[in-house]
């Protein structure tokens, strides 16, 4: 073989693997935009300029709801397995924030927390207007990044949610109080820089989503979770909310709201175990509300405590409960509640005293 052919052969095979990453980059950008069976999809233009896909799937008339919100890089398909484990009676809503699956971002400012926490509320004002959160409790539950958003979503959306459940939450404390996770974040920091650019031209085919995503292996979202890993909008929309959240983490980000409702963490066991001083931060999440447990869910990790076959019904187990404790209790008003929690710290100082 010639040079002259060896470099043409070359050049051809080189051509071959981009068109091929090229048509699966544009195959799974296509089948990520796609809805949810079982569920109702609407669509809200809210106040930031976004225009944010929801999805409902309906349960009893007076039920409880339970609002879903996913993590940096996960959109609402990572909610499915739970969603599949929660009882017919319960109303579920999964949603993408601006810039994943079919949730567009006209935002025209730089993108902050208080965008997305924003777009959340207004989603919520959304599907109550048009009654589809069914008339009972409404709880809102989120995992990672999400977690901290919809705790920030509670404070702003006062009188709407009725209990929180946070999935493996993110803390805005997290990089300060654990070295272990500092380090890590370096190197999704990394990670996070050249994500977009590779998968814009194909680089999602060449990942090695059975390692990735074997988290869900056995589910029946395994290839949609592995399909929207590869959709460049996902990249993109991850590095956006990472520039943002990584410096005000590091930052020491903000004191976490006071809320009016009870506040519980589903924590996964290899996050407690691996780093444990992370159950400081979930239990300052805990008190940050009226109540509220933590739930560690045995053999998960931070991603298979959603995902996992076996982990995704302890979750669905833990979020039940807390529907069905805000069921229990009675109507109070927030001023009620304000004013039992004000009771109640006074006379812890005044025992401690």
């Amino acid at each position: 073989m010639t040079g002259t052919s060896f470099t043409r052969l070359t050049a051809a095979g080189l051509a071959a693997c981009l068109a091929a990453g090229l048509a699966h980059q544009n195959y799974a950008t296509v089948m990520s935009r796609t809805g949810h069976r079982g569920f109702e999809r609407r669509r809200v233009r809210c106040g930031t300029g976004n225009i944010v896909d929801y999805h409902v799937r309906r349960g009893r008339e007076g039920g409880p709801a339970v609002v879903c919100e996913a993590g940096l890089m996960s959109t609402s398909a990572a909610w499915l397995l739970v969603a599949d484990h929660l009882g017919p009676d319960v109303t579920v809503l999964l949603y993408d924030r601006a810039g994943y699956r079919g949730s567009l971002r006209r935002c025209p400012e730089d993108y902050s927390l208080n965008e997305s926490v924003s777009d959340l509320t207004e989603v919520l004002a959304d599907a109550a207007d048009a009654r589809l959160l069914g008339g009972g409790p409404c709880v809102l539950a989120g995992h990672s990044l999400g977690g901290y958003l919809v705790h920030r979503a509670a404070a702003a959306a006062p009188g709407r949610v009725h209990g929180l459940v946070l999935v493996d939450p993110t803390h805005p404390r997290e990089l300060l109080h654990s070295r272990r996770q500092r380090e890590g974040s370096r190197g999704v920091n990394l990670t996070m820089k050249l994500g977009p650019w590779s998968s814009v031209f194909g680089a999602g085919l060449l990942i090695d989503k059975k390692g990735l995503f074997s988290f869900a292996e056995g589910s029946p979202y395994h290839r949609k979770l592995r399909l929207e890993g590869s959709a460049p909008s996902t990249w993109r929309s991850a590095r956006r909310e990472w520039d943002y959240s990584y410096p005000f983490m590091l930052d020491g980000g903000r004191p976490l709201d006071r809320l009016d409702v009870p506040v519980s963490v589903v924590a996964a066991e290899g996050t407690v175990r691996d780093t444990p001083e992370h159950r400081e931060l979930y239990e300052e999440y805990l008190a940050s509300g009226t109540g509220g447990r933590i739930t560690t869910v045995p053999g998960s990790n931070h991603l298979s405590v959603l995902g996992g076959t076996a982990c995704a019904p302890h979750t669905a187990e833990a979020i039940g409960q807390v529907l069905a404790d805000a069921a229990a209790r009675p109507a109070h008003g927030a001023r009620e509640v304000r004013e039992a929690r004000e009771a109640r710290g006074k006379s812890e100082s005044e025992e401690a005293a």
